[in-house]
């Protein structure tokens, strides 16, 4: 009798994991065939946390592109770059988040190669070279250490960070962000800073790139980005959490980023703001002592260009209560820049006077990101304030 039992359990685990395995096939094939994936790949880096794989060719695929990408050796998406300088080469090390990385467009369409070829256009008896190091998802702390680890050896003669403040500072701080597989630093009691490395093993960092690769895991993802459930993913390497809905006002809900847009914050805002603009000073104070200038450049969201923040307030419970301040981070950034001594660009000027003048967006319609107007428009931007300030930056 007990051995019947026995038969009849493993039999029906059996059964049930085949019945499993079916249904996530039927459901993986069925989510590929309506909603094509993006395929693709990042790595866990041990010095630096994600960065995109090398050499790869693969999609990245949304309602409004569907492109190839390509990556060079170094893992990142932008055309083979040799360490060593030529003599009369002109280098720029770009670091930023996924407007930067640029993955919804060909390499060719990009900031940096628009950047690179007006500047070249213009510069005479110089080479020069914008070198794209981008990483979605990354921040000030992480531009720093990608800075530190892989953009110094190019021996650039200027560094831009490019800065989005809808969610760069959040990405800085380990606290708010919770993905395990960035690097961080958090500043101490003397006010030194603590390197926390990323956790580039273990059972999250193996599994996750598997978990990329399903269209129906992806749909499920869509659907936990605003519950707990997916800090607790994050916390083991699985998920790099979203930036969804977590206020830090009482009984007021509105994303994690849009706390810098806060006329007055709470405390602990404040400390995160405090790290992130401390890793920027970190990052200015590297690029000096290597012989490079140091510009920061200020990327505003689609809400702050077309002016639509009514409309992207009017689905979180209680925002409109809220007093707001939308030009508050790119005026402290401004002001962080007078006083550091690094001049500070806001592209969000420029990109308001070409909408109300054009009606044209420089946005995708359902991504956010810059289209290749937007990159275009980026380019011309500044490169127009390189070359105005070109004895500053040695650009003659």
């Amino acid at each position: 009798m007990r051995r019947s039992f026995l038969y009849t359990g493993i039999l029906n685990f059996l059964l049930f994991c085949t019945a499993t395995l079916v249904a996530f096939v039927f459901a993986e094939v069925v989510c590929r065939f309506l909603r094509p994936i993006s395929t693709v790949e990042y790595r866990i880096d041990a010095d630096v946390g994600p960065l995109l794989s090398p050499r790869q060719m693969s999609r990245w695929v949304n309602e409004d592109y569907d492109v190839v990408v390509m990556t060079n050796s170094a893992g990142f998406h932008d055309v083979e770059r040799a360490p060593q300088k030529d003599s009369g080469c002109y280098r720029i090390v770009v670091l930023g988040d996924s407007y930067i990385e640029a993955l919804q467009l060909p390499i060719e369409q990009g900031f940096t190669q628009q950047l690179e070829r007006r500047l070249g256009s213009h510069v005479k008896g110089k080479k020069v070279e914008v070198i794209n190091m981008g990483v979605s998802g990354s921040g000030p702390a992480q531009y720093y250490r990608i800075l530190e680890k892989r953009g110094i050896i190019y021996k650039p003669d200027l560094v831009v960070m490019a800065v989005f403040p809808d969610n760069d500072f959040w990405d800085s701080d380990p606290d708010l962000s919770g993905a395990v597989f960035k690097p961080y630093y958090v500043m101490r009691s003397d006010d030194s800073l603590e390197y926390r490395p990323p956790r580039a093993e273990g059972f999250g960092s193996t599994l996750r790139p598997w978990l990329r690769r399903s269209a129906f895991l992806h749909v499920i993802r869509q659907g936990i980005v605003s519950l707990p459930l997916e800090r607790w993913f994050a916390s083991f390497g699985l998920l790099a959490p979203a930036g969804g809905v977590r206020g830090i006002l009482d009984q007021i809900e509105i994303p994690l980023g849009w706390s810098v847009y806060l006329r007055d914050p709470p405390a602990s805002w404040l400390n995160t703001e405090r790290l992130t603009l401390r890793m920027i000073r970190e990052a200015k104070s590297l690029s000096e002592r290597n012989g490079a200038a140091f510009l920061v450049v200020m990327i505003g969201s689609v809400s702050a260009v077309e002016d639509r923040w009514s409309e992207a307030l009017a689905q979180y419970s209680g925002a409109n209560a809220v007093e707001w301040d939308f030009g508050r981070p790119f005026t402290l950034l401004r002001d962080i820049g007078k006083q550091w001594q690094f001049d500070a660009v806001n592209l969000t000027d420029s990109f308001q006077s070409d909408f109300r003048a054009t009606g044209r967006s420089s946005a995708w319609a359902h991504d956010g990101h810059w289209n290749a107007r937007g990159h275009q428009l980026a380019a011309e931007v500044v490169s127009a304030y390189l070359l105005d300030h070109r004895l500053i930056y040695g650009l003659n």
